[in-house]
């Protein structure tokens, strides 16, 4: 679907021929597994905070 509009819209990116169309295809992507990493990190720095929060907490009421 993303390819139909961006011929339709004539959407090229960086390059004025067919490879302009492949990297616009592409693009949008690239850059949605970039913010997936991002968020899976950030996911799992804050699973890993928590659980030290519990040993520490666990630790001080024994």
């Amino acid at each position: 679907m993303a390819y139909v509009f961006l011929t339709i819209t004539r959407y090229k990116l960086l390059l004025e021929d067919w490879r302009g169309y492949l990297i616009a295809g592409f693009s949008p992507v690239w850059i949605a597994n970039q913010y997936m990493s991002l968020y899976g990190r950030l996911r799992l720095d804050i699973k890993r905070e928590r659980v030290e929060i519990e040993e520490i907490q666990n630790k001080e009421q024994d």
